[in-house]
């Protein structure tokens, strides 16, 4: 296999994260119908404000790209994050999202507030590729392992939101990207690596590092939701063994 090649590159990416999602406490307890409809509507809010702030993460990537002039084909890395962004107005993924959270009736967004979690992965890329240690490349491949994590994720929110929660409209906004993060993956891939003579290994962990922040962090909500609905019922429990 060809290093740079995206297709075997993508392969061995989508089997990670088919097996983080089986591994996943949220996606295993969503495709069953373990969880409550409100912790539904929980992780799914604060997934809205993390993917509200997603664009910043491509602006990583374009601060952190090669300068015009070197061996690097930078006019096609920024074509491929411009039109991954292009896609996200062009199609109005904003609105599809606040459609979505009408449907799980989350009528105002303005009201939920974000986890500390949720505010920690926000950050979390620009704190680990907007400074010197890490290169841009490895920015740009983190940001594909991204793209690449929401097909399989995406599957599984569409077989069990419909099944278990009677959810059925909305749903575009996840049907879009089970084809569409594909290919800005393979994009992404094939404009860092096509012109890159050395082993692409380090680029792959990336990759996948990035693919395994964006799982955890959704059962990381969920267990924050979880944490906070058995601190609040401790004291009504004490109050009943009292009584």
């Amino acid at each position: 296999m060809a290093s740079h090649d995206s297709r075997s590159v993508a392969k061995i990416l989508e089997a990670y994260v088919d097996h983080l999602l089986a591994e996943s406490n949220f996606f295993t307890d969503l495709s069953s119908g373990r969880v409550s409809p409100e912790d539904v509507r929980g992780v799914f809010g604060q997934y809205y404000l993390w993917r509200n702030q997603f664009h910043r993460w491509f602006g990583v990537c374009v601060a952190r790209s090669a300068a015009f002039g070197g061996s690097r084909d930078v006019s096609r890395i920024l074509g491929e994050l411009i039109e991954c962004l292009g896609q996200e107005i062009r199609e109005d993924h904003h609105g599809l999202a606040l459609s979505f959270l009408a449907a799980l009736d989350i009528d105002d967004p303005s009201l939920i507030r974000a986890l500390p979690v949720t505010d920690t992965y926000a950050e979390s890329f620009l704190h680990c590729y907007f400074s010197g240690d890490r290169s841009g490349d490895e920015a740009l491949a983190a940001l594909a392992g991204r793209e690449l994590a929401a097909p399989g994720r995406n599957r599984i929110i569409l077989g069990a939101l419909p099944k278990h929660y009677g959810v059925t409209s909305g749903l575009e906004f996840f049907g879009l990207h089970n084809t569409i993060e594909v290919a800005h993956f393979r994009g992404l891939w094939e404009a860092m690596t096509h012109d890159r003579e050395t082993d692409t290994s380090g680029l792959i962990e990336a990759a996948r590092l990035e693919i395994w922040e964006h799982i955890t962090f959704w059962d990381d909500v969920y267990s924050a939701l979880l944490e906070a609905r058995s601190a609040l019922s401790a004291p009504l429990r004490s109050a009943s063994d009292h009584a």
